[in-house]
């Protein structure tokens, strides 16, 4: 192979150097600078610049790496896309006693480890690289021991110092302050657990091609190296004894075979056995595609500063046979269009006007007619195409029904890759378990799938919802299918079913509740109603009586001069003083006498009140009034139409009574009820005494 042992230049293939790719015919190839032969048609002008060795290789990815965004993506698409969700789930359930096993896991391998990074990094070294070396960084605490008390430190604690590749400190015990004796102790922080991803260009690989074992050292970097020697504690502390030996002898550190995972990219094998122990980059097959790529590229970059920006040349316009260089001066006319030029440039509407007429012509601005566009995209697809993808992935518009076969083919080599990155967590899982005594529980990754065939997804789920022996496909297939474990869904259908059932109790206990709750209000409401309305009819009864006592009262009022008229024509015609009989007392008495006939002789009590309607109709209002209070006429107890209307619905039935002046004369049976009898069976004047209902003024 040529040589190209850094990125700044290479060394050309001569027949003298020995290690030049031999033509036909074993003929070496000769190139020099001003003259290309090509005597193998096998060569072009990028194989002198192919490196020497795999890690000149590595170098000279890494700039194309960071640098071209196309191969950038490839590399990262193929890296990220087939990693997928962690599953935890242990094969023997017995081993699992409870979930704080696979909460810890999680907390490992997702929390302090961050297992999906570390897949996607060790995808993209694989790719970019073709190797991905990685090892376990386990927890430690540095213990130094004191010399004169034999008691154990931690070097955080004292503030230790390391000089000359020895740790001092200061004993608090005892006092003694100088050299101690360091040793790392191992701990079970998880928090402290991480992976190290190891550089590949400090790695050295012994291949043992008979066997096909690797050996693996790792020269400490310069950097490291430097902080170490001048004490730098935040790296010391941070670095295990082991590697500060190896800094101290000037030695290459060899990685233990059970921390070190090696996820190598199989390929065809070099011809240099040396080598043979490192994969084959996946980039290696695209170099002269990319550097075709930049050579076209930096074709479009010339033409670009070249043919962007048109040259325009102007020049006074010719008509006809007369010549404008016979008939003005040029640079009078040169001056006159750079000042129209300037003033147009100031102001954009500004119109110009010249004696003769100008000419243009544009010279070069032709840069779209001279890119290469078309052949660098072909050019990307090649080396897409060669990465292994293609380019509707990179460059989006990839459809399943469109890249059937193109899907398929990326799908399996994907899955490949997932299966080696099975290996790296298996890896990870088992070195992990024997460190931190946690049991394993089987650490998967969620199943991929490439496109989603909608039609025949849903197709399944039509079959899987079929009942009875009808069914073709159970529910746990569809369900794998659709990537849900069907286990756990069952206890999530189950838990989530007797949730709802206690929700439904909860809100049918609402439901009665509430119900009760209401029909408790509705009763009292209820009740409240019929209170207030008993008290809106007792309210309006009094209403009504007091209204009936006013208008009685004012009646009475009325009806006492008629009273005084009428009892003062009795006592003339009996020949009695007036001044000397009491109202009062004669309508208590008269009263009285009527409500004793009322109970004796009901037929005589009524032609005594008729007669003395028909006589005395004042008086007999007033009596009338004493006996409906005592209850005495049944008829008048009942209350008056307009009260028993407010609180009554319907038809009200209508009574009559007769009136308080008669309508026909007295009769002869009515005659002997004259109340002027009462003024003859008096001796002198009656006492007084108040009436059930009487006047307000005695008259």
């Amino acid at each position: 192979m040529g040589s190209f042992d850094d990125l700044s230049g290479g060394t050309i293939i001569s027949p003298a150097s020995g290690t030049g790719l031999q033509g036909g015919g074993n003929v070496q190839v000769s190139f020099s600078r001003g003259s290309i032969r090509y005597d193998s048609p096998f060569l072009d002008m990028t194989s002198t610049f192919i490196p020497k060795t795999i890690k000149g290789i590595l170098k000279f990815i890494a700039a194309y790496v960071v640098s071209d965004g196309l191969l950038s993506q490839c590399i990262t698409k193929m890296s990220e896309y087939p990693i997928t969700d962690l599953i935890y789930k242990d094969e023997d359930h017995s081993a699992l006693k409870d979930d704080e096993t696979i909460k810890k896991w999680k907390l490992i391998l997702e929390g302090s480890m961050n297992v999906i990074r570390s897949l996607k990094q060790a995808g993209m070294d694989y790719h970019a690289y073709g190797n991905s070396i990685i090892s376990i960084n386990y927890p430690f605490k540095r213990m130094l021991t004191c010399p004169k008390c034999n008691k154990k430190h931690t070097a955080d604690g004292l503030k230790a110092r390391f000089q000359n590749f020895e740790f001092k400190a200061k004993c608090p015990l005892c006092g003694f302050e100088g050299k101690m004796e360091a040793h790392d102790m191992n701990t079970k922080e998880i928090n402290k657990l991480g992976i190290v991803h190891w550089d590949l260009l400090y790695i050295d690989i012994k291949y043992n091609s008979i066997t096909g074992d690797h050996f693996y050292y790792y020269t400490i970097p310069s950097d490291i190296q430097f902080a170490i020697r001048r004490g730098d504690m935040d790296i010391i502390n941070s670095t295990r004894l082991e590697i500060i030996n190896a800094v101290k002898t000037r030695k290459q550190l060899k990685l233990m075979a059970d921390n070190v995972f090696h996820w190598k990219r199989p390929g065809p094998q070099y011809i240099v056995p040396g080598e043979r122990g490192w994969g084959i980059p996946a980039v290696m097959a695209v170099l002269k595609d990319i550097f075709h790529t930049k050579v076209l590229k930096k074709g479009n970059e010339m033409i670009a500063f070249d043919h962007i920006v048109p040259f325009r040349l102007l020049f006074p316009q010719g008509t006809g046979d007369v010549s404008p260089h016979a008939t003005i001066s040029l640079s009078d006319w040169r001056t006159k269009i750079e000042q129209e030029i300037r003033r147009w440039r100031s102001d954009p509407n500004y119109i110009s006007i010249v004696p003769i007429p100008l000419g243009m012509q544009n010279f070069s601005g032709d840069a779209r007619l001279l890119m290469i566009t078309p052949e660098i995209r072909a050019t990307e697809d090649t080396i897409i195409t060669g990465m292994g993808m293609i380019p509707e992935i990179i460059r989006g518009g990839a459809s399943w029904s469109g890249s059937n076969v193109s899907l398929r083919v990326i799908e399996n080599s994907f899955l490949n890759h997932r299966a080696d990155a099975q290996d790296m967590l298996d890896f990870i899982e088992r070195n992990v378990s024997n460190y931190m005594d946690i049991p394993k529980v089987g650490i998967k990754m969620a199943d991929f799938k490439m496109a989603d065939d909608l039609e025949k997804k849903r197709l399944m789920i039509q079959m899987a919802t079929t009942m009875g022996a009808d069914s073709i496909i159970s529910k746990p297939t569809i369900q794998k299918e659709l990537n849900i474990e069907p286990d756990k869904e069952y206890k999530n259908i189950q838990e989530d079913l007797k949730r709802r059932v206690e929700l439904k109790v909860q809100e049918a206990e609402g439901v009665a509740e509430a119900q009760g709750a209401a029909s408790i209000i509705n009763a009292l409401y209820a009740a409240d109603a019929q209170v207030e309305q008993q008290n809106r009819l007792k309210m309006n009864q009094q209403e009504s009586m007091a209204k009936d006592d006013v208008e009685s009262q004012k009646a009475s009022d009325q009806n006492s001069q008629g009273v005084a008229q009428e009892v003062a024509q009795l006592a003339s015609s009996k020949g009695k003083d007036p001044n000397m009989i009491s109202l009062p007392r004669m309508i208590l008495l008269l009263t009285q006498r009527f409500t004793k006939l009322a109970k004796i002789d009901p037929d005589e009590f009524k032609l005594r009140m008729l007669a003395m309607k028909n006589s005395t109709p004042s008086l007999y209002e007033e009596i009338y009034r004493n006996l409906k209070e005592m209850n005495i006429i049944a008829a008048d107890t009942m209350m008056g139409v307009q009260t028993a209307a407010t609180a009554t619905t319907g038809q009200i039935p209508q009574y009559s009574q007769g009136g308080v002046t008669a309508e026909t004369p007295a009769t002869a049976v009515e005659t002997p009820a004259d109340p002027g009898e009462l003024l003859d069976k008096g001796n002198g004047p009656l006492p007084e005494a108040r009436p059930p209902r009487s006047p307000k003024a005695p008259i």
